[in-house]
């Protein structure tokens, strides 16, 4: 590793695990305990240039972090600078004579501005790691992991089950996920390697996302009893209802085209083709596990009424003729058992 570092992004876990990894190396290579100095943002950079430049009292190298450097901003839109001031000309000199025992790491929350003049010139000095958001599209990766790196292995139905519930995921935050994950592994039998779904059913018990993902789980399967206790927190305010009625939609619309497409005699693999794009290009292969348990309990038509009420519903809440509490009994209308195919 070289000793200048940038660390940014908005995934603290993958941020401080590359913190660490800096940290280490920079003690491996000065043959001790490094000493660790931190500077914040308004910080003098001549204060910080001394740092680097000093020897620790204690012999050996020491390591700078500066958090949230000025150098290094948030990009926020607009034009990057492209010049570089007196003052940052004379830092990455500074930088270019550090030695080899010293290391120097800019750490920031948030995506910094690579396209700044400062970050240009650093950046073929530094290590970059940007820790970026995780989405539903690669967490899985991070989870099966975690566990493996516990002597564990998810079953192929808990690797579906998890892939469908982080789907519902606006952000997915890995130290959430992590110690999550860490409670389940000291509730297991240490002898017990798999993971299967009745282990991770509870996981993330009470956050907006699981109950959005329970719920649609028992509505599907219209189950009006387990569906009213999550009608209030789920649809009562104006910005979770606009959120949450839209994620119902796009479940209703992709078992919709399920339903329509097996009916036309789609195999498998062509269904999986169509209802991808019908997605906007992402992946329905494990949406498809959940939306094949609750095909049997609905129609097409009822499908196909069901979608045009909650648009109608939407349409009068914008014209002030109904509100947004309507759409419970709408949803328990559609929870009584009819007619299954």
């Amino acid at each position: 590793m070289k000793p200048i570092a940038v660390i940014y992004g908005t995934e603290e876990y993958l941020m401080e695990q590359a913190r660490r990894r800096f940290v280490a190396d920079c003690q491996q290579r000065a043959g001790g305990d490094a000493a660790v100095r931190q500077f914040k943002k308004d910080a003098p950079a001549a204060s910080v240039v001394e740092a680097f430049e000093g020897t620790s009292l204690f012999g050996g190298g020491s390591v700078v972090v500066w958090t949230e450097c000025p150098f290094l901003p948030i990009k926020r839109g607009g034009r990057s600078r492209s010049k570089l001031s007196k003052e940052e000309m004379w830092f990455l000199e500074k930088l270019r004579t550090l030695s080899d025992e010293n290391g120097v790491l800019f750490y920031t929350k948030g995506n910094i501005d690579t396209g700044c003049a400062f970050f240009k010139e650093l950046r073929p000095m530094a290590d970059v790691v940007a820790g970026e958001a995780v989405t539903e599209k690669n967490v899985m990766p991070y989870v099966c992991d975690f566990l493996e790196g516990r002597g564990k292995k998810l079953t192929l139905r808990a690797e579906q089950y998890l892939r469908g519930l982080f789907q519902t995921w606006g952000e997915i935050s890995l130290l959430y996920v992590f110690s999550e994950l860490e409670k389940l592994c000291i509730s297991l039998d240490d002898s017990r390697r798999s993971v299967d779904e009745a282990d991770v059913a509870d996981l993330f018990a009470g956050t907006m996302e699981k109950n959005l993902f329970t719920f649609m789980d028992y509505f599907l399967r219209r189950d009006g009893r387990h569906v009213v206790p999550f009608l209030e927190g789920l649809f009562s305010r104006q910005d979770l209802f606009l959120k949450n009625v839209g994620y119902m939609i796009s479940r209703l619309r992709l078992l919709l085209a399920y339903k329509e497409l097996k009916e036309a005699g789609m195999g498998q693999r062509q269904c999986e083709s169509i209802m991808t794009q019908i997605n906007k290009g992402r992946s329905v292969k494990y949406v498809l596990y959940h939306l094949q348990k609750a095909a049997p309990y609905w129609t097409i038509r009822e499908l196909q009424e069901l979608i045009t009420n909650i648009f109608t519903l939407q349409r009068n809440i914008r014209r002030g003729t109904a509100a947004i509490d309507d759409i419970g009994p709408l949803i328990c209308l559609y929870c009584r058992t009819k007619g299954r195919v």
